[in-house]
């Protein structure tokens, strides 16, 4: 009778365990849960795009300004979620200088005009990656790498300068071009968000980065001489310039930024 007894504690023993262990979920299971319940329902979900700019001021003097890029030039930086974990960005920075110079100057019966035009563009592209560690309810921690392919345009400067006396006016026509060039780098950075409500955020980002800017090449400088008589000169000079530049440098302070991310 005592063996009958043993061997059924045994059998419902046995069978306890089985069922449980039917019942009880597999850590990979429970890893979609756990991944689930660490993102908050104020966090951006995949699919989502967003916009950031920096911002910088005391309280009452606050201003949002454009991030600039490894040469200074402003952008303006897009995000896409692509998974809880991942989300990609894209930096965008056209730059056009267009200077101007007018001055007017008298000697005794000489009236001498200058103007001059100087312009230049540039463009950069700065696409990157964010790396998203576990945070709590509102703050996102991430790691962030870009890189940066940039285009410097070329470089053209004109100017007139017309020179009137009892005898008339001369004018010199003077045009500058020179090659523009192309800049390459990468940035590292490290940031988190702080969500206040549902896909807007205060950030803050610091980072180090490393660019090469190649500018120059042909030059070419043609000078038109209009006297008040006689017959017209042309004097043309070429030659051929380049100039690189290596730097590499950390943001002087943390970079505080200011988003939203738009649910479509």
């Amino acid at each position: 009778m005592k063996k009958y007894k043993l061997f059924i504690a045994i059998a419902l023993l046995a069978l306890s365990l089985g069922v449980s262990a039917q019942e009880e979920p597999t850590e990979s299971e429970l890893l979609p849960v756990i991944d689930t319940l660490d993102r908050s329902a104020l966090f951006p979900q995949p699919g989502d795009w967003g916009v950031f700019v920096n911002v910088n001021g005391l309280v009452g003097n606050i201003t949002a300004n454009p991030r600039p890029d490894l040469l200074g030039n402003s952008s303006l930086v897009l995000r896409y979620t692509h998974s809880p974990r991942v989300t990609f960005r894209l930096g965008l920075a056209p730059r056009l200088t267009r200077s101007r110079i007018l001055s007017t100057d008298s000697v005794n019966t000489t009236l001498v005009e200058f103007d001059s035009t100087a312009l230049r563009s540039q463009f950069s592209l700065r696409p990157g990656v964010e790396f998203h560690l576990k945070g709590s309810k509102r703050i996102d921690p991430y790691v962030a790498v870009d890189a940066e392919l940039g285009l410097v345009g070329q470089l053209s400067i004109g100017s007139v300068t017309d020179v009137t006396d009892t005898t008339g006016t001369s004018r010199t026509i003077r045009t500058i071009t020179e090659d523009g060039g192309y800049s390459l780098g990468a940035r590292l950075s490290f940031g988190a968000n702080y969500f206040i409500t549902q896909n807007f955020f205060l950030g803050m980002e610091y980072g180090l980065g490393v660019n090469s800017l190649i500018t120059g090449g042909d030059r070419q400088d043609v000078v038109q001489i209009e006297p008040v008589s006689g017959a017209n000169t042309t004097i043309r000079e070429l030659s051929s310039a380049r100039s690189s530049n290596l730097n590499f440098a950390v943001d002087p302070t943390v970079q505080l930024t200011i988003g939203y991310f738009f649910g479509w």
